[in-house]
């Protein structure tokens, strides 16, 4: 189990290098200038939307598939390819009414920048929706090679989709601009999914399966996890009552902290998962316990260390990596200004979602779903309370750590609660 972490953490580390290294790049040929504030805007709720996807299509999945294969082998299969094949369909038709609403969406969201802004970032968010369906693919065809114990190739697929986004945008942006990005953002997913077909799949037989109880594990999870996922919402909204270029400054620093916190601890969530599911079908309650434990401890150490590094090293790297292009001097400035306010939502995002995953093997979507759609509300609404006393920038902060936080301590009461109903 620690080596095949050990391996999945290094491909996502390469991943994470990679997306960084999209940032250096994007920074560097846009700046920080309306151009990528409207892009920002539009692939927030798309970014959710696959984030949201990525992170609990899995989650609902891997458990009612494992039983399918558990009890019946022959049949799981086929079980596997009818789900994919109606989600991908239910997804298609999702986003293709969701590209409808993309105007009111925007107004609500960003209406304070004008009618052109909000009118560019409907054009665009439109278009990305279209990532949904795509996202929904390339997740089941991950979760199938979970199922057969090859923890790599997901991840090494998602690595082989940012080395591709970074292409797109490098080959496309003297031509298309800022639709580069767009282009990027959707076609990335595509090639995730050529490379987790799996080679058996044109022997699957389709037959119309009951999807209702995967929808009724996975709906809450969506629920919740969007709630949870909503601290780019969060970030991005408030960002539009500050001047030109606050976009890209807040986007920097937080995918600074939150990709780097969380690949360093998503070896730990990717083999956890799995295995308690295991331990709790097979009755091995203390066992599971123990390694909930272990992995909330290393997550929790881990994600501190990153911060301070990063907290000591980032004003470095931004300055040497950034600047130039169309990046300058102050954007760098003004970014590593911004640095302190993102210590404690840095830990949250490393931690989160190890501190779920014992709720998830035990099929508590429900109730996680619950507690993320309150630390949804309690975050925006102080958040407006904030921002109304104090301004955008403490509002972001203080609503992101509410968000984070009130979820993990949530989660861990309710975690107490089943354990000990687990050892009576």
């Amino acid at each position: 189990m620690i080596k095949k972490g050990i391996l999945i953490t290094i491909i996502f580390v390469i991943s994470t290098f990679i997306q960084l290294l999209s940032q250096i790049i994007i920074t560097r040929i846009f700046g920080a200038k309306l151009d990528i504030d409207i892009f920002l805007a539009a692939v927030a709720i798309p970014t959710i939307a696959v984030t949201v996807i990525y992170g609990t299509l899995n989650d609902a999945f891997l458990p009612l598939y494992g039983e399918k294969k558990a009890s019946n082998p022959e049949k799981s299969d086929e079980y596997f390819i009818s789900s994919l094949i109606t989600l991908g369909t239910i997804s298609f038709v999702i986003a293709w009414i969701f590209s409808f609403f993309t105007n009111p969406i925007s107004a609500f969201l960003y209406g304070n920048r004008g009618e052109e802004f909000v009118k560019n970032v409907a054009v665009q968010m439109s278009y990305m929706s279209f990532s949904l369906p795509l996202s929904v693919i390339a997740t089941l065809l991950g979760a199938y090679y979970y199922t057969h114990k090859k923890f790599s190739r997901f991840p090494f697929a998602q690595l082989i989709g940012s080395l591709t986004n970074l292409l797109l945008i490098v080959i496309l942006a003297p031509y298309l601009g800022i639709f580069s990005l767009v282009i990027a953002f959707v076609i990335n997913i595509f090639f995730q999914i050529i490379l987790v077909i799996p080679k058996a799949i044109i022997n699957f037989k389709f037959k119309l399966v009951n999807v209702l109880p995967l929808f009724i594990a996975w709906i809450p999870l969506i629920i919740g996890n969007f709630a949870l996922r909503s601290d780019i919402l969060l970030m991005r909204s408030f960002a539009s009552n500050l001047p030109e270029g606050y976009f890209v400054y807040l986007n920097l620093v937080s995918k600074i902290f939150a990709l780097s916190t969380s690949v360093m601890t998503i070896g730990i969530q990717v083999l956890l998962l799995p295995h308690l599911v295991d331990y709790f079908s097979q009755k091995l309650h203390e066992k599971a316990i123990a390694n909930v434990a272990k992995a909330k401890i290393i997550a929790v150490f881990i994600s501190i260390i990153v911060t301070i590094l990063l907290i000591l090293l980032a004003p470095l790297a931004i300055n040497i990596l950034f600047v130039g292009g169309k990046f300058s001097q102050e954007d760098a400035r003004i970014t590593i200004s911004l640095l302190p306010l993102f210590v404690l939502p840095a830990i949250g995002w490393g931690v989160n979602a190890v501190f779920f995953q014992p709720l998830l093997a035990l099929r508590k979507q429900y109730q996680l779903g619950l507690i993320n759609i309150f630390a949804l509300f309690i975050s925006w609404t102080s958040a407006w309370f904030i921002n109304k006393y104090l301004g955008p920038l403490p509002a972001i902060t203080w609503g992101l750590i509410i968000l984070l936080f009130t979820g993990i301590i949530g989660s861990e009461i309710l975690w107490h609660y089943y354990k000990k109903k687990l050892l009576s």
